[in-house]
């Protein structure tokens, strides 16, 4: 069995040196995401009321 504390972990990068995004392009894809969120909100109350419109008839 290994000792965990004398292990030397990496930190994972969740970035990329190599590669640069414009300011745009970012603004573009945070009004994708937020549009994309409230399209799913907007679908999932709309299920859970046709499900009540099912239940009372």
């Amino acid at each position: 069995m290994e000792n965990k504390k004398g292990m030397k972990v990496e930190p994972l990068n969740f970035f990329s040196n190599d590669m640069t995004v414009a300011k745009d392009q970012l603004a573009h894809n945070h009004l994708k995401l937020t549009y994309q969120r409230d399209s799913v909100t907007d679908l999932e109350q709309k299920h859970k009321e046709w499900a009540q419109e099912d239940t009372a008839s």
